[in-house]
């Protein structure tokens, strides 16, 4: 088993993105984009609040490691099976996926202290988290590389923190 989720993983990286990919995200955003701003808004975690300065830049770095390839590593390339476009997307195994991601967040609570468990917990986040990995499920399935959809979470996690003041476990 270790082997096939290694293979799938390897697959994954190697799959290099395609011009066409970009298009995919951008209809992942469409959908995604207002839904988290209704999540955000109703939960209390949309607050504009634009930091665009070197700490914003060494933490959009930071970004693409974790949480983006990281997660989407773990969640999507090593725990959803190898995507093969043709057949329907896999429903069960996208939702086990989604949920053990949502449910991942919490679990970091003790880790990065009272400002981030008090974002972990609200279940307007775990709500947008649950969004999100759904999204990138939908995106690595219909592109079999784990790039298009660690460029889609990347490009959530930055935005929301340079724009709206969401907290970082990193800065405190």
């Amino acid at each position: 088993m270790l082997n096939r989720i290694t293979r799938k993983v390897a697959a994954a990286l190697s799959t290099p993105p395609a011009r066409t990919h970009l298009g995919l995200c951008l209809i992942e955003l469409a959908w995604l984009v207002p839904l988290l701003a209704v999540l955000g808004t109703a939960g209390g975690l949309l607050n504009w609040a634009p930091a665009l300065n070197v700490a914003t830049l060494k933490l959009a770095l930071l970004a693409i490691a974790v949480p983006s390839l990281g997660e989407e590593l773990f969640f999507r390339a090593a725990l959803l099976p190898s995507p093969d476009p043709p057949k329907r997307f896999p429903w069960r195994a996208a939702a086990i996926s989604t949920l053990l991601f949502v449910l991942w967040h919490p679990l970091q609570a003790p880790l990065f202290g009272p400002r981030w468990s008090e974002l972990v917990l609200n279940p307007w986040f775990l709500l947008s988290a649950g969004a999100l990995g759904l999204a990138c499920a939908r995106l690595y399935w219909k592109t079999a590389s784990i790039w298009p959809a660690v460029l889609l979470h990347w490009t959530i996690v930055v935005l929301w923190k340079s724009l709206f003041g969401a907290p970082s476990p990193w800065n405190g």
